[in-house]
């Protein structure tokens, strides 16, 4: 009997070490609701009102070159034969890779590494024009209406609108993991034939663009596919970073700079 229940107690002790020290803390930020398409140049989120472990929304972008003159906003819930290599293969393989990571239904998704997830698909951070997005997208922000707005009006840019009345200016990265960039012909979200020059598409200059491989090809238009997620920090120390799934926002025809 003594010798039974010294066997117990280590059990119980070996127990209790792996409950306090051997186990890692699950912590899991919720996503954001799909986009609504309300128009063919605007898309409406309701972001959460209540996360733990929030600290800001981010947006990842990516412009894509094309030969097609299409206007719609392709939405989450739609199909459509843009993604059948029609506008753009990269945005085709891209979508694809990346709705392994939007697929609300999977129990198997590893947000671990989210930014370097899209990253490596040459997606980038957006920025806003004088103002600072993180400080924007921060709790502050929390259970607001977000709209991304593209208006099809030659030279007017392409905003991020909360509740219906701040508006502020979208804005192309310059910066990613290891590298720095000066966008052509500037950081404007609107159309021009340095951003659609496949010749611009360098790490150097356009590096947040894809170029298009169609042969015999007039390349006139260029597109943005967006998605949304939340991220945090967990509350151990040192503390690490945590996101949400992404959601993806849309694809919006650029308009012309003039």
């Amino acid at each position: 009997m003594k010798k039974k229940c010294v066997v117990l107690s280590a059990c119980f002790f070996s127990l209790f070490c792996l409950l306090s020290c051997g186990l890692e803390e699950f912590y899991y930020i919720d996503y954001v609701p799909y986009s609504v398409m309300d128009t063919t140049v605007r898309a409406t989120l309701l972001l959460p009102p209540n996360l733990d472990y929030f600290e800001r929304f981010i947006i990842f972008y990516r412009i894509y070159i094309s030969d097609i003159p299409e206007t719609a906003l392709i939405a989450s819930t739609t199909t459509n034969d843009l993604f059948n290599n029609q506008l753009n293969s990269s945005l085709n393989s891209d979508y694809n890779s990346l709705s392994l990571y939007t697929n609300k239904t999977s129990t198997n998704v590893n947000t671990s590494n989210l930014e370097n997830t899209f990253y490596n698909r040459s997606y980038f951070l957006l920025t806003l024009k004088d103002a600072d997005i993180d400080f924007v997208l921060s709790r502050g922000s929390l259970g607001a209406i977000l709209e991304i707005y593209f208006p099809p009006n030659p030279g007017v840019p392409p905003k991020l609108i909360l509740n219906g009345t701040t508006e502020f200016v979208l804005q192309r990265a310059v910066t990613g993991p290891g590298l720095n960039f000066v966008p052509k012909p500037n950081r404007d979200f609107l159309n021009h034939e340095d951003l659609y020059n496949t010749a611009n598409v360098t790490n150097e200059i356009n590096a947040d663009v894809a170029t298009n491989t169609k042969t015999g090809a007039v390349f006139r238009y260029t597109y943005v596919s967006m998605y949304i997620a939340a991220t945090g920090k967990s509350s151990e120390l040192p503390p690490r970073d945590i996101y949400s799934q992404p959601t993806f926002i849309g694809i919006f025809r650029l308009a012309e700079s003039s």
